[in-house]
C-alpha cells in the first residue's frame, strides 16, 4: 500500500524533479516529520514502486490538483536532528 507524505515550499520552482535531492517530509498518517534523500517527480507513472507526496505552500495549502510521487533512497534522520546537525535549531 502506498503511503502518503507531505512536504512545503515557497515555490514550485525549489524542487527538482528526477534527480537524487534531500527534502523535508512528513508523514500524513502520523505527522512524524523527517529528512530523506529521495527522488520526486509531477509524473507518477514515470516513477515505479513510489508513494505519494503532496506539494503545499508554506502555509499549508497545496500547490498541485495532484499529487506528486516519491521514491526515498534513505533516511536522514528527524527534521530536529538535521537542524541541530547544522547547528539552526
Amino acid at each position: 500500500m502506498k503511503k502518503e507524505y507531505d512536504t512545503f515550499v515557497n515555490f514550485l520552482t525549489d524542487l527538482k524533479e528526477n534527480e537524487e535531492i534531500e527534502l523535508s517530509i512528513r508523514d500524513c498518517d502520523t505527522y512524524d516529520a523527517r529528512v530523506v534523500k529521495a527522488i520526486i517527480s509531477s509524473k507518477p507513472e514515470t516513477l515505479p514502486g513510489n508513494d505519494s507526496l503532496l506539494i503545499r505552500f508554506s502555509r499549508g495549502q497545496l500547490a498541485t490538483k495532484e499529487p506528486w510521487a516519491i521514491k526515498i533512497i534513505k533516511e536522514l534522520g528527524t527534521l530536529i536532528e538535521k537542524q541541530a546537525a547544522k547547528g539552526t535549531g
